[in-house]
């Protein structure tokens, strides 16, 4: 299960992600991906999923509240965080407080991320990297735990937000 938490808005990377998910479903065609949010671009993103034929692979939660995140985060293999906008995504950071492996982050800071240590970085709209990316830890479990366990044991209380 790959995992994208943001609102489906413009510049959120929801259309760089399905892009990259013919590739990535094709290598690896268990793996799922799941849009955690809401917003004005839902219809659009849904139809574009389907003319790619990967309606089967993806699954929408809607508006969730935020008490659900860490419990949706946790039910995912890996966090895909494809913002063009956001610096320091909540949904990267939480991914190293909670069970997901791995995760991926493309935008412009390093806080979070550091690549090939507690993810992958790529350059933002860089469709064929991000694909390579999300192929390469759809199917290496090993990896996606690794990356994990080092970015909670690096990030945990820099980016605790429980209070």
């Amino acid at each position: 299960m790959i995992g994208k938490i943001a609102r489906l808005f413009k510049l959120k990377g929801h259309d760089d992600v399905i892009r990259a998910a013919r590739s990535v479903v094709d290598a690896e065609p268990n793996v799922r991906f799941l849009f955690v949010g809401d917003g004005v671009l839902r219809e659009r993103l849904e139809q574009k999923i389907a003319a790619a034929g990967l309606a089967g692979y993806f699954q929408f939660t809607g508006l969730v509240p935020p008490e659900r995140i860490p419990e949706l985060i946790s039910a995912a293999d890996l966090v895909v965080h494809a913002s063009l906008r956001e610096d320091s995504p909540g949904a990267a950071s939480g991914a190293d407080r909670g069970q997901a492996g791995g995760q991926l982050r493309r935008g412009r800071r390093e806080e979070v991320v550091i690549s090939g240590e507690t993810g992958f970085l790529v350059s933002p709209q860089d469709v064929y990297g991000l694909a390579a990316a999300l192929k390469n830890l759809a199917a290496d479990a090993a990896l996606r735990d690794r990356l994990g366990q080092e970015g909670r044991r690096r990030f945990t209380d820099q980016f605790d937000t429980s209070g």
